[in-house]
This record gives structure tokens, C-alpha cells and sequence, in this order.
């Protein structure tokens, strides 16, 4: 388990350098494309995977990703919850 999370925290880190358009995030203009993109950059996450996370996580756990000001535990929530619909994600695609 603790192996699985320094590989997708390394997977996050080396998306550091990436653009927004290199990630391919789709954002209009408008102000709910904003507030998702700002999410979609701070996780590092493609446009596929913040709709999987969207369409399948729990409201208590969109709201660990939403959250302000997250003690240690809440980041360690926010891993595990990315962690988990990112390993589905991309058991699902393959």
C-alpha cells in the first residue's frame, strides 16, 4: 500500500511541469470550467479523470477534495480517495 502511494505521488509530481494544455483540460471561459479547472491543476488530474471522480465518488469525499485549510489526516484522505478512483479509473480505461 505505502509503495502504491509513493507511485502515485511520484505520478503527480512528475505531471508538475505539464501545462493545462498539455493536461487537455477543456474549460470555456465560464465560471464553473474555472472552479474545475482550478481543481483539475492542483491534483494534477486529466479531464477523463476528474469526470470519473465526479461521477462515481461519494459527496463526503468530494468535499475532502474541495476542502480549505486540511490538517495532515484530511491530506491523507485526499490521497486515499484519489488513489482509489484513479486505480479504478485506470483499470477501467485498460
Amino acid at each position: 500500500m505505502v509503495i502504491f502511494i509513493k507511485t502515485l505521488i511520484m505520478k503527480r509530481i512528475d505531471k508538475r511541469g505539464i501545462t493545462l494544455e498539455q493536461l487537455g483540460l477543456k474549460g470555456h471561459g465560464g465560471l464553473f470550467d474555472a472552479f474545475d479547472d482550478a481543481i483539475k491543476s492542483a491534483y494534477r488530474m486529466t479531464d477523463e479523470e476528474y469526470d470519473y471522480i465526479c461521477e462515481n465518488a461519494k459527496d463526503d469525499e468530494l468535499d475532502y477534495l474541495i476542502g480549505e485549510d486540511h490538517t495532515f489526516s484530511d491530506k491523507r484522505k485526499v490521497v486515499e480517495i484519489l488513489e482509489k478512483y484513479f486505480t479504478q479509473f485506470h483499470n477501467v480505461i485498460i
